[in-house]
């Protein structure tokens, strides 16, 4: 007779195979099904200027004195052969940020000064009424973009069903941030065959103007704007050739996730009744696959140990089941402890970390503990 641990059991063991293994597969066997990848159309009109759409770089800073000159001179060393500009918001920086674009500033560059500091959101909110293109690119200070990656980005929009392009990051070659991040691109990169993404990158993503709206500013942009455009009936795909590159931070990586996934669990929670009323159940899908149920994997390892321990004088299955999770315990331990320098030790480390970062964010949401301003990358606090 089946006991009622050995269903929490098999429960547990389902959702991670779901989460991790199934709903890849189910994208795939979706894709497979799906129109050509819109993606690869082009833009009409080549190179003539005219046919492209005009397009706003939105920036909100605060005390990045340090790289916004260099900011501002990549977006003008673009390519791009459309009408562009770049709007910097200065969110109260402390620093020379304002004064430095002051100095830069343009025709193609603008600036708005906060006067206090508010937050991203309140930040994107007050720079997008002044923006003047078709399509709104959303980007960080700290990111910088190959020559030809606002081409690249604005190309999908030549399809009317695309509502948002989302590129991606690159970090430099053999860092831990770039295989995190190829796995995070096959995910995308079979969502976006299916039209909706979970989640667009926020260093390098953009939206047609006329689908934005004004939003609570406690809700991050990254996250809400996908579920927002599938939710207006429109796509949301991956651009794989508009780039930016970053540098990653490794040793801020937990504070991080902690932080984004607090912010994300207030949109997803804020989102999914929208998202159901409306009928946009692939985004919803998506969402709920990709991310809600990967924010439950440490609990449900934590409960699998649990109950494999309980069960273990029961049989064989279930003693080799605790063996297994006791060796990836102690490989994690060995990676965390820096017994082994790369490898599976560090891998199983920065899975568990990951995923207990994750489960603090969604403990931190519950609790009404989710941050609205943010620090610069690599500053203490991040």
């Amino acid at each position: 007779m089946t006991t009622t641990l050995e269903i929490i059991f098999a429960a547990g063991c389902a959702l991670l195979a779901y989460a991790y293994f199934v709903f890849p597969l189910i994208l795939i066997l979706l894709a497979a099904a799906s129109r050509p990848d819109t993606a690869d159309k082009s833009a009409a009109g080549g190179a003539d200027s005219a046919a492209w759409p005009s397009i706003s770089v939105l920036v909100a800073a605060y005390n990045e004195e340090g790289v916004i000159a260099e900011k501002v001179r990549n977006f003008l060393a673009s390519d791009y052969p459309g009408p562009s500009e770049i709007i910097i918001v200065s969110d109260g920086s402390t620093d020379r940020t304002a004064d430095v674009v002051r100095e830069l500033a343009g025709d193609r560059v603008r600036m708005v000064e906060l006067p206090a500091r508010s937050g991203k959101g309140v930040a994107i909110n007050t720079a997008v009424p002044m923006a003047r293109g078709d399509l709104l690119a959303f980007t960080d200070a700290n990111t910088f973009f190959a020559a030809d990656t606002l081409r690249e980005l604005a190309r999908p929009f030549a399809d009317p069903r695309i509502g948002l392009v989302t590129g991606c990051t690159r970090y430099p070659d053999g860092s831990l941030g770039s295989a995190y991040q190829r796995y995070e691109q096959m995910l995308k990169q079979l969502e976006s065959k299916i039209g909706t993404i979970a989640t667009a990158d926020g260093a390098i993503y953009a939206m047609r103007r006329r689908l934005w709206r004004e939003h609570d500013p406690a809700l991050i942009n990254d996250f809400l704007h996908p579920m927002m455009i599938g939710s207006e009936g429109f796509d949301a795909i991956l651009a794989p050739g508009a780039v930016c590159f970053e540098e990653f931070d490794i040793g801020n990586e937990f504070r991080r996730q902690v932080r984004m996934v607090s912010q994300a669990a207030r949109v997803y929670f804020a989102m999914m009744p929208v998202m159901l009323r409306r009928g946009a159940w692939r985004s919803a899908f998506v969402v709920t696959s990709h991310k809600f149920l990967r924010w439950l994997t440490a609990l449900i390892l934590l409960l699998l140990l649990g109950t494999t321990i309980a069960l273990a004088p029961s049989g064989h299955f279930y003693q080799s089941a605790l063996a297994s999770e006791v060796l990836f315990a102690l490989l994690a331990l060995a990676g965390a402890v820096g017994l082994s320098a790369g490898g599976a030790a560090t891998l199983a480390y920065r899975f568990v970390e990951l995923t207990w970062a994750q489960t603090v964010g969604l403990w931190q949401f519950f609790r009404g503990q989710v941050p609205v301003v943010w620090q610069p990358r690599g500053s203490e606090g991040d």
